[in-house]
């Protein structure tokens, strides 16, 4: 039996995150059957996409010789098919093989530029003169030196792929998936309301119902945006949040507008009729334009465990 005005939260540690699935009107035993073989799933997928395992799918991609092949799974085929197609759109903004580059600027630390490191050139160089390319099921490294890292989109795909097992698998749509506190996918709303209620920062909120909100913070690792088109950092002064029908699709455009100019940006998004995005200096593009942002009421005491979605 359903429960009406009832949200049950669950929560799960993968991809380097906690991810959240919030069931609302829902007989609590059957949701959270649900959230536990849901999770079970999206163990699988960080294994098999996440490039920190080191015995993971993905280290092999990376270790291959030139003219070296494997078998692509179907989550690789979903990323690398989806990151090929950002990577067109955006003229370059985007693009998962400068692995090689966002491990560079970690390590230095630092945003500063110094066009004399040999370091920099040989990375930079090495991801420019790289190639791979996926027919079918096989993944071709036809020349190293790049790394493939679909770091910035793999928890997009994880709640994309959640939310269609709780809609298909479950017969569950009432719902709100997070992804840490970059992306969030909002199902249909609680009873009825117009929609799930969404932090955007600390003073503003929106209503969000049948869309996916990607958020790239300004507040994290000064070296974690990187144009892989020039090979050097990128420093936001504030979030760039992005809007899209689908989890996946909203964390690319997020990380492509990160780097992008303004005149870039809106050019990217008029190519989705569902994609909008607010710039860092407020700037509201596409869809993003027909969202009503509120003042954010005091923040009402919830247990620890269970955040206010947000939009970081």
């Amino acid at each position: 039996m359903s429960e009406r005005n009832v949200i049950h939260n669950f929560s799960h540690e993968a991809m380097g995150t906690r991810f959240w699935i919030r069931i609302a009107d829902e007989d609590r035993s059957y949701a959270e059957r649900a959230a536990e073989s849901i999770f079970y799933a999206i163990d699988e997928l960080d294994f098999q996409v996440d490039a920190r395992h080191d015995s993971g799918p993905l280290a092999g991609v990376n270790g291959m010789p030139d003219g070296a092949l494997v078998a692509a799974g179907d989550h690789f085929q979903t990323l690398w098919n989806f990151s090929q197609a950002l990577k067109e759109e955006s003229a370059g903004a985007f693009d998962v093989t400068a692995g090689t580059l966002f491990r560079y600027w970690e390590a230095r630390g630092t945003p500063s530029f110094n066009p004399d490191d040999a370091e920099w050139n040989k990375a930079y160089n090495d991801f420019r003169g790289a190639e791979f390319k996926l027919a079918g099921t096989e993944f071709t490294c036809v020349k190293s030196g790049a790394a493939v890292d679909f770091g910035s989109i793999i928890r997009g795909l994880a709640v994309d792929r959640i939310a269609d097992m709780l809609e298909n698998s479950w017969g569950i749509h009432r719902a709100l998936i997070m992804g840490g506190g970059g992306v969030v996918l909002a199902l249909d709303p609680p009873g009825d309301a117009n929609g799930w209620r969404i932090g955007m920062g600390k003073d503003k909120e929106m209503n969000l119902c049948r869309f996916a909100l990607a958020s790239k913070s300004n507040e994290r690792q000064a070296t974690q945006f990187v144009d892989p088109r020039t090979g050097q950092c990128i420093t936001l002064a504030a979030p760039v949040r992005a809007l899209a029908s689908g989890a996946l699709e909203a964390a690319g455009i997020a990380m492509a507008v990160a780097v992008q100019s303004p005149s870039e940006a809106e050019e990217l998004i008029r190519q989705g009729c569902s994609r909008g995005a607010w710039l860092p200096d407020g700037t509201a593009l596409g869809a993003a334009m027909n969202f009503d942002l509120t003042d954010r009421p005091a923040p009402t005491p919830t247990p620890e465990s269970t955040p206010t979605p947000e939009a970081s």
